[in-house]
Parts: structure tokens; sequence; C-alpha cells
């Protein structure tokens, strides 16, 4: 068994992202197959004309990685799939073999998409025979729904109703425009042929389009899991119920989101050995150093763990096997001791003096039952631009954000100072979750930084995932230094490439930018030891 490497974990080669996780524990082992851009490619068309990789682990630390591609578009104009193997699923059949259904894409036929069934050709998975025609449909209950959008589909077997249910992104025909998107149902009893249901599985009448569904039971509640590429709630979301027909409804007080928008079409297995849990799997999207622009495909996170907790809401946290295995405790050091920071009538800042290495995971626990707002300051410079993580009291609950410092201002105040911030499609506020309950004010903070992707975990409840791209502002808010990514495989010039390198210290501490700080508005803020455990080597 080969051991990957971190970075040939996250993305499938030097010169390509990875994206949507399709994961499936077939015969004792984790498969987890995801769409890989083609090589050297930034944006669409081309960077989306995605192949199938396959990665395979018994105890997700050490994973081999299948040298060809599982599937690949179409060789000829007229294929289905010719412009690209997109989401969908993996499913054990009545014939014992893993079938996939994915989504096929061709430009030349106005962007119809269509679910396309491929079957291994054995129980080892090593290569898989896709059908040339659409999975067959035996009514017209799909006229209910668009073709444009008609795609990810999720196939799993239903106990309850003795059949195969395929569930599959897409939008109604006919309503608001924007508010469209659904979640269509088919059935079928050997998957050889569908039927479709008219009346969609989830229609919420506040999305454009979902995508990557899946519907899992887990502790004795249904839930409906899909990812939102536009607001309100972009991100990997969730919806419960008491039966997989629903309705599926969000919990009272519960966000129901795992993360934020850059931690995206995250998608499930069962967790082998302890079926109380699950195992998630999504990317952190790369960043076009050359434009700004955020691209489709990225960073593979590690494997997160989530539970049910007794009201429902699901908890999520790393998968400990993955994380110690990626950053060993061995490596451990103290950054700095715990203390106390007091401010009066006034916000307070303090940095952490110390070299950080490119990929590592930081420790700490935070505790204020008085201060209005408080958190960590990240990749921020002496002018206090960068990055804080911050816990705001509302109430009897706090909101964290993630949020990027300073904001942009309105028109006219940036004209007067001639202060010209970036004003980022996510908003100053990058990543928010409401109604956390923080006991006595305290709460433990864990982040998981490689080269530019940065993971913030919460309490284990909720997390705030974001690529960072350092930047220093003098003060009239020109920009005076950027630092390029080490390992997200962006070069500044936009080609993709991969950069490791662990042992060397923190670009930024050339440009004057501190990795951690403190902040405190108002109060009295108590630390516990900041730990830090660098990557393995």
């Amino acid at each position: 068994m080969q051991h990957l490497t971190t970075a040939s974990y996250h993305r499938p080669s030097k010169t390509q992202a990875a994206a949507d996780a399709i994961p499936v524990v077939y015969n004792g082992e984790y498969h987890v197959f995801h769409l890989a851009t083609p090589p050297n490619t930034i944006h669409h068309p081309p960077r989306l004309r995605s192949t199938w990789s396959h990665m395979r682990s018994k105890d997700l630390v050490s994973w081999t990685r299948d040298p060809e591609p599982a599937l690949t578009p179409g060789d000829s104009k007229d294929a289905l799939d010719t412009d690209g193997t997109w989401t969908g699923s993996a499913v054990e059949g009545p014939d014992e073999l893993l079938h996939i259904f994915y989504t096929g894409y061709n430009l030349s036929h106005g962007g119809r998409q269509v679910i396309i069934e491929a079957v291994a050709t054995d129980k080892a998975c090593t290569s898989f025979i896709p059908s040339t025609e659409p999975i067959k449909v035996v009514n017209n209950g799909v006229s209910t729904f668009e073709d444009i959008d008609f795609r990810d589909a999720y196939v799993f077997y239903n106990d309850l109703e003795s059949c195969y249910w395929m569930l599959v992104a897409t939008r109604l025909r006919s309503g608001p425009y924007w508010t469209r998107g659904c979640i269509a149902l088919l059935t079928s009893p050997d998957l050889s042929s569908w039927t479709v249901e008219e009346i969609p599985l989830f229609s919420p009448n506040d999305m454009f389009c979902p995508e990557c569904p899946e519907l899992f039971e887990l502790s004795g509640k249904w839930y409906l899991v899909y990812s939102r590429f536009a607001a309100p709630d972009a991100g990997t979301v969730y919806r419960v119920a008491d039966s997989p027909r629903g309705p599926f409804r969000k919990i009272s007080g519960v966000d129901c989101k795992f993360d934020g928008r850059r931690w995206y079409a995250a998608k499930s297995c069962p967790k082998i050995g302890e079926e109380d849990k699950r195992v998630f799997f999504g990317w952190i999207g790369d960043k076009c150093h050359e434009d700004g622009k955020w691209l489709w495909g990225g960073h593979m996170a590690l494997p997160r763990e989530v539970s049910a907790a007794p009201n429902g809401a699901l908890v999520i946290k790393p998968c400990l096997e993955a994380l110690t295995a990626a950053f060993p405790t061995e490596g451990q050091k103290t950054v700095e001791g715990a203390g106390i920071l007091e401010s009066f009538g006034a916000t307070k800042t303090k940095f952490l003096d110390d070299a950080f290495p490119t990929s590592y995971v930081l420790r700490v626990t935070l505790t204020s039952t008085n201060a209005p707002s408080f958190g960590l300051l990240f990749r921020t410079n002496l002018d206090l631009a960068g990055y804080a993580l911050k816990f705001k009291r509302v109430g009897h609950t706090f909101s964290v954000i993630l949020a990027q410092t300073p904001a942009p201002l309105d028109d006219f105040w940036a004209d007067q100072y001639r202060l010209y911030l970036p004003r980022n499609v996510d908003g100053p506020e990058l990543v928010r979750h409401d109604g956390l309950v923080l006991e006595e004010g305290r709460v433990e903070v864990q982040v998981l930084v490689v080269g530019e992707t940065v993971e913030f975990f919460v309490d284990g409840k909720v997390v705030l995932s974001y690529r960072v791209q350092v930047e220093e502002r003098a003060a009239d808010g020109t920009t005076i230094g950027l630092i390029p990514d080490e390992d997200s495989g962006m070069d500044s010039d936009g080609d993709v490439a991969a950069r490791q390198n662990v042992d060397e210290q923190a670009d930024t501490e050339r440009s004057g930018v501190k990795e951690f700080g403190l902040f405190l508005e108002d109060g009295t803020l108590c630390y516990s030891d900041f730990v830090v455990m660098p990557a393995k080597a």
C-alpha cells in the first residue's frame, strides 16, 4: 500500500485540481472518486472537461490512487460526455459490481445534461465501461423539470421501499426564475430503468439550483445534504426529516450548514465500524492570482467526521485518523503560553511573535464571559489588514465570523481618502455561523493550515474554511506585497503548479504579516497555550 503525501491526496497531480467528491464504502474499503480538472487549465470551459480520479483506503490514512482515471470524456464530438464527465455517485448493484451514475455534458447540445451509467469490469474497480446512451426513463415525469440542469445523480438502495432511489439536482420548468431549484426523485427496481416522480422530493423555493445532493439515515433521522453556489447560505447544507420522503426542514435555532461557500460539493459515506458516524469529503477552491477569480476545483480537504447531536443537528470535526497522520503530535510545540488580555472601553490586539511553518495545525482555547466580541487575527499586518475569526455576542448565543479586514468603503469615502479596497464576491464576512452556544464563554479552536487554505474548527460544531491570499497594504490602501500560494497549485501567473516546502519559514514574515494574534473588545479574554503541530515531512 502506497502512503500518499499530503499534496498527492489533496490534488491528483501537480498540474490538476480536485473537485466534487464521490465517496462510497465497497467490500470493506473506502473508495473516493472525485472530479479532476484537465492539466494546466484555469477557466470554463476547458477546466470543466473533467475526468474521474479514484483513490482508495482501508483506514482513512493510507491511500492509493489508481494510475488511470475511472472515467474520461468521450472522444467524439457527438458523445454525450465529450465536454466533461461530471458529478454523480457509485453504488453496489444487484450483480455485486460497482455502478457509477454520472452527468454527461456536451456543449454542442445547448447545455443539456444527461445521466449515464458506467459499470465496473470487476470487483477490483480498476476500470468502468460507460453506456453510450442516457439512463432509460419509462415515464414522462421528467417533463416537470428542466433538462439544462439535470445532474449530480445520487443513487442508493432504499430498504424501506425495496427499490433503488436516484436523487437528481435540477430545476422546475415554471415558477419564479431564481428560485426554481429542486431535487427530483427517480426510482428503479434494478438500476436498468427509472421512473421519474412528477412531484420533486425537495423544492424549497429559495435557490437557483442545488448541487451534489445525497440522502442518508443517521441515528434515527434522515438527512438531505446538498450544495448551494449562491446566497443565502452558499456552501454545503443539510435538512432533516423523520422519513426519506420528508418533509425536510431546518432545525430551529441551528444554521444547518457545515461551513461556508469555499468548502464545496461535500459528500459522505458511512464510517467503517462506527455506524453512528459518516465521513465527509469536500474541496476548497483555487483562486487565480492573475485576475483574482475564484476557480472551480482546488484542494481536497482532509476528511471530516460527522455525527448527530441529540437535537438532530450534525456535529462536524476533523477525522482524527487522517489529521494525526498528516500532523503528528510528536512535532508539537507551544508558541505562546497561557495568558490574559484585558481592555476597557477599546479594542485591544496582541500578536504572537513566533515563526510558523507553511502547513500546520494550531490549537487554542479562548474564554471570555463579558466581552462583546473577541477572537483570533490571522495573517494580519501591523495596520490590521488581514483576516479575523470573530466571536460576537448576540443575546445568549454567539455569531462566529471569518472576516476580511478592513472592509471596503462606500464610493464617496473611497474617493475622498483614495482607499480602494477589494470588493470580494464573498463580502467582508467571508463565512458566518449564528446561534453558537459557548458554555461559560469558552471555545476550543483548531486551525488547519495548508499553504493558503485554512480551516477553523470551532468546538466541533461548525467549520469556517477559506483560501487566503496574503497581501500587505500601505496606509493609503495600495498593495505593497503579495505572498504566493505554497500549496494551492496556483502560481502568481495563474499556471497550475505544486509548490511544497513544509520546513521553510512562512513567507508572511518577509512582508511584515503576522500569522496569528488575538483581539478583544471591552472586557477580559483568557487564552490557553497556543500549540502547533507541523505537517509531516
